[in-house]
């Protein structure tokens, strides 16, 4: 083979297709980060034009951030939509018992295989106990032994307890993927008594400082710092019980992307669903995604090299 064959091939060696997947080596970040706000509502938060309710994510964060305007989840499904974003599929969102583990491959799983990386380099985090099938698969070519370490707060809901066991773990095995979700807020239905609101709005102002505490807590640490793309996003669309729910109807979600290799002070209104996540995720870490869905594409109008 002559050199300037050889060359060649290693110019396009970034760009090798691995189990399906294009696995791009343009990338800063050598981390991410996924917060989820559960029950995190659009009319409280983004869709209030005094964002009064969420001044660290509107004022501190949005600024040097790209935020996706529709944002959508899947107008057939209400329910277990954390698992869309973890597996990039809708595949397991029907499931005669919703506890049972997914049969669809994880982030955690083609991270850790993909990479021969070990349990301690992924890592699950939530206050709803109840979200505790969420951390691997039962496939047959992943599954439990390339699972996330997981922990889960003793009280429930309790976001402080979260916060203070994250970032233990971060100071102690620095994780490059993170999956947390807060579970601190109670929605309610649009004919929710005032008491309710007044409730809830602090309740949203709370989950607010945890966001931007653990971006900050990223960000002063040396190993994260500058090398760690962050997402947030919320579960639900505003309506929760409108059970003839279109597109329209639930695409007041909220998507919130900012690190090294994202854009800042950038909106788009290309229709992104929580499918995308997952795939995303793998283009910046370098790992393939496989068996996501044929629609689960890379988000990619959100990043300064276009997606490659």
């Amino acid at each position: 083979m002559s050199v300037r064959i050889l060359r060649a091939l290693l110019l396009f060696l970034p760009l090798i297709l691995l189990n399906g997947n294009l696995a791009y080596g343009e990338f800063k970040a050598k981390n991410v980060f996924i917060v989820v706000g559960d029950q995190f509502r659009h009319d409280e938060s983004f869709g209030d034009r005094t964002h009064q309710n969420v001044p660290h994510l509107w004022n501190d964060m949005v600024p040097n951030a790209s935020r996706c305007v529709t944002f959508y989840g899947n107008p057939s499904y209400m329910a277990l939509v954390h698992l869309a974003i973890i597996t990039g599929s809708w595949k397991d969102m029907r499931r005669s018992n919703p506890d049972d583990v997914p049969e669809q491959p994880t982030m955690f799983e083609y991270f850790r295989k993909g990479l021969g990386k070990d349990k301690k380099s992924c890592y699950f985090i939530t206050s709803k106990q109840e979200l505790n099938f969420l951390t691997y698969s039962n496939s047959d070519e992943y599954g439990e032994n390339f699972g996330a370490t997981a922990e889960f707060t003793k009280e429930k809901n309790n976001d402080e307890e979260l916060c203070t066991k994250l970032f233990a773990y971060m100071k102690a095995n620095h994780p490059q993927l993170v999956f947390v979700i807060l579970g601190g807020a109670h929605s309610f239905n649009k004919k929710q008594v005032p008491e309710d609101m007044v409730r809830y709005r602090r309740q949203l102002k709370e989950m607010d400082d945890h966001i931007y505490r653990i971006w900050t807590t990223v960000q002063a640490d040396p190993v994260y710092k500058d090398k760690t793309d962050f997402f947030f996003l919320n579960d639900h669309g505003d309506i929760l019980l409108q059970q003839d729910c279109d597109d329209e109807c639930k695409r007041y979600l909220v998507m919130v992307a900012l690190g090294p290799d994202i854009k800042k002070n950038f909106s788009t209104e290309n229709k992104w669903r929580q499918i995308n996540v997952c795939p995303t995720v793998g283009k910046i870490l370098g790992f393939s995604t496989p068996k996501v869905d044929k629609d689960a594409t890379m988000i990619d109008d959100f990043f300064l090299n276009g997606g490659n």
